[in-house]
């Protein structure tokens, strides 16, 4: 059994990284990114990994693994205080979450197991592939002005990414 890693303890050398520093203004900073991670994750709906992931891989420089653990340890009581609002709403129906909990729970273990399993170059690329895929899947449809949006942003992204690979 493997015991969890608390306080960023890291577990190889590849994993320790001088950015990762505890400072009381370095948690400050993850105080701010709690307070847009619940905003943005409410307001659209979206897992707050969409935006905590990059944020701890580019700018707190964690690795991939830690940042996506981090993220879904802090999404359980985010997304609970998020859906009590809005089952107040009336907008939750509890028998389809139920369902989706059925398939999801065991599999969320399974997707842990295979993400520890990839190296961090090969994470890195699928998750960005995925947000990539799923920026283009809700865009609105019939929109040639919104698909071309997103493909010269994802163009450019990827240009400023192989300018600083060199």
């Amino acid at each position: 059994m493997k015991w969890p890693r608390f306080w960023g303890a890291a577990t190889s050398e590849a994993e320790r990284k001088p950015a990762v520093k505890a400072s009381p203004l370095l948690y400050g900073k993850y105080v701010v990114l709690g307070v847009a991670v619940g905003l943005f994750s409410s307001v659209f709906g979206v897992g707050g990994g969409i935006i905590m992931v990059p944020f701890l891989v580019v700018l707190a420089g964690f690795t991939q693994h830690m940042a996506q653990g981090i993220s879904l340890a802090a999404m359980v009581p985010t997304a609970m205080v998020g859906a009590a609002r809005y089952v107040k709403e009336g907008n939750v129906n509890l028998w389809v979450a139920l369902a989706v909990c059925v398939g999801s729970i065991p599999a969320a273990g399974l997707g842990a197991e295979v993400a520890q399993r990839l190296p961090q170059t090969t994470l890195r690329m699928l998750f960005a592939l995925f947000m990539v895929a799923m920026a283009a899947h809700i865009m609105p449809t019939g929109s040639v002005r919104s698909m071309s949006l997103l493909l010269g942003m994802t163009l450019v992204a990827v240009g400023v990414r192989l300018m600083l690979a060199r």
